[in-house]
């Protein structure tokens, strides 16, 4: 019986002292759901997942990016508009994120509108604030969406 209790303890004191631990596979989790979701059409699913990380971690580029092509496969491109700009508020050097913002914006181009004028995004060189760290690769799922791939985790 002491036993089962100390080993109780130890699972309990274990859990409280790593609770990062846990939110970064929730967070690996979360992507790896999202990218396969967005993978099989489901973009629904997809931002619904991308959703869920952005209420923990507001700052994340990956999953506004992710989550402005998911709305934007979904037809909704003010929304799309709008995670795109804030994801590249957040990381204004990243290539993925760029070259699926201005694909977005050409695609807008080709059917001649996809809601208000975009924002002024800042340069390379501007000053931005700092993406939170995120565990996993930066390497892009496959995706039929017209802005790009959204990343994988």
């Amino acid at each position: 019986m002491g036993s089962k209790a100390l080993r109780l303890v130890c699972i309990i004191v274990f859990t409280a002292a790593f609770p990062a631990a846990a939110r970064r596979d929730t967070f690996k989790q979360e992507m790896r759901f999202g990218a396969e979701a967005a993978q099989r059409g489901l973009w629904r699913e997809a931002a619904f997942r991308w959703e869920k990380i952005l209420k923990n971690d507001p700052d994340n580029a990956r999953a506004h990016n992710n989550l402005a092509v998911a709305y934007e496969s979904l037809g909704q491109f003010d929304r799309a508009r709008k995670e795109y700009e804030i994801a590249r508020r957040l990381a204004p050097d990243s290539k993925e994120i760029r070259n699926n913002y201005e694909s977005f914006l050409e695609f807008c181009k080709l059917i001649k509108g996809c809601g208000a004028e975009p924002e002024a995004t800042p340069g390379p060189g501007a000053l931005a604030p700092s993406p939170s760290p995120t565990p996993g690769s930066a390497e892009p799922s496959p995706s039929e969406s017209p802005g790009g791939p959204p990343f994988g985790a």
